[in-house]
């Protein structure tokens, strides 16, 4: 009885994952580098999905109550050594020869929207760090496998931009805080 025990223990260990664990019980360690990196907190929520070599595209969820705007470049890759800012920003008009360049756009409250992002990025295919600066505050994207980005993009499209308590879409939809946030520090023309 005792070694069936045992035998029985070991099985479900194996089986049922621990915190941080796949489903094959392996520990879910967050990638190097990758094509896909997210942020999210309850105000809002940053992807950035590199489509194509050198083609990330970001897409954003506002659920603050403010508007802000967001410039290209201050967008921030680095790739290995190399930091790379975005430039302008490629908004889809539905005519593939006619695309919308522009530097900044608007976070509107309660919206969402995407963008390529244009830049001197060659041929990357991934990218070892991704930040974002809105006016005094610096968000920092983290690395994703491609798996845990396509779960997150199922639970961002089901939030509901005109709920009255955004909480609640946090708890039914399971979601996480990804990444951080943090003020900019200050160049030394502006102290």
């Amino acid at each position: 009885m005792r070694a069936f025990m045992m035998f029985l223990t070991a099985l479900v260990s194996q089986v049922i994952p621990g915190p941080g664990a796949t489903s094959f019980g392996q520990v879910s360690q967050p990638p190097e580098s990758s094509s896909y990196f997210a942020y999210a907190d309850r105000e809002f929520i940053f992807t950035i999905e590199i489509v194509k070599s050198g083609v990330p595209i970001l897409n954003f969820v506002s659920m603050s109550e403010e508007q802000r705007t967001l410039f290209a470049n201050q967008i921030r890759f680095e790739v290995g050594n190399r930091r790379i800012q975005g430039k302008l920003f490629q908004v889809d008009t539905g005519n593939p020869k006619e695309p919308l360049m522009t530097a900044s756009f608007r976070i509107r409250p309660r919206s969402s929207f995407g963008a390529a992002v244009k830049g001197e990025l060659e041929d990357a295919k991934e990218f070892s760090s991704i930040t974002l600066q809105i006016g005094s505050e610096v968000f920092k994207l983290v690395p994703l496998t491609g798996f845990d980005f396509e779960n997150l993009v199922l639970k961002v499209n089901r939030i509901n931009l005109d709920s009255p308590d955004f909480s609640d879409d946090w708890r039914i939809l399971k979601l996480d805080y990804l990444g951080t946030r943090s003020p900019a520090l200050k160049s030394r023309r502006e102290r």
